[in-house]
């Protein structure tokens, strides 16, 4: 019976990053190592067989799961795995964030007017209306039209506007204070605790401890007057 041979590819820290097993060899031998020959599926699948399932799983996803000792395949420990996780694990984690930190921006917030509780989102363009409205103001228009989510157009005062204002900068400045204290805990955490932040999630104490002195000093400065 014709014998199949096992071909792989390491790199620089000897992990096993690509394989190759058949009947006939690779038509570049260039960088591939014979580690096997013998037959059957097991050298000739040596993805699915000779790798128990391939080289990544869908748990460590581009991650080698083997590197090459003495010339023999050995499993790597799951701390050298996690070592090799934890890049694009942040790198997921970081995106997930910072999605859905602007989409708790973009949900805007509720303002008390002369018609009661109203809500207003934030979206870039809502931004773009509200900061407009905001400038009419300033230069003492006493009215600027203006609607709340849901709502007809109206007008709205100058005191209604301000309001408006004041609430969505300090929306704003929550979420993004929030999400950045997230992507410090997303720096230092391992891939255990990456499962576990989500946004909303409770911060560690210490960052706790600093978003709200960014936000008492942010309030202060607003209410002297050095922000608008």
């Amino acid at each position: 019976m014709t014998e199949s041979k096992v071909y792989i590819k390491v790199d620089e820290q000897n992990r096993i990053i690509g394989c190759e097993g058949g009947y006939t060899e690779p038509d570049d031998l260039n960088g591939w190592i014979q580690i096997d020959e013998g037959v059957g599926d097991k050298f000739y699948l040596c993805q699915s067989h000779y790798f128990d399932g391939g080289l990544c799983t869908k748990t460590t996803p581009s991650v080698p799961r083997y590197k090459l000792v003495d010339g023999a395949p050995v499993l790597r420990s799951e701390d050298e795995i996690e070592a090799d996780r934890l890049p694009s694990l942040r790198t997921a984690k970081h995106a997930e964030i910072s999605a859905a930190s602007e989409a708790a921006i973009y949900a805007g917030m509720d303002v008390e007017t002369t018609q009661g509780t109203e809500h207003f989102s934030l979206t870039e363009k809502d931004q773009i209306n509200l900061t407009t409205a905001r400038n009419a103001v300033d230069k003492g228009a006493a009215v600027y039209p203006y609607h709340a989510d849901g709502e007809m157009c109206r007008i709205f005062t100058a005191t209604e506007i301000n309001a408006i204002s004041q609430a969505s900068i300090a929306h704003i400045i929550y979420h993004t204070t929030y999400c950045n204290h997230l992507f410090d805990w997303i720096r230092r955490a391992d891939a255990a605790e990456l499962a576990g932040i989500t946004y909303g999630t409770e911060l560690p104490d210490d960052l706790a401890a600093h978003m709200q002195e960014i936000l008492t000093q942010a309030a202060t400065v607003a209410e002297t007057g050095a922000v608008t």
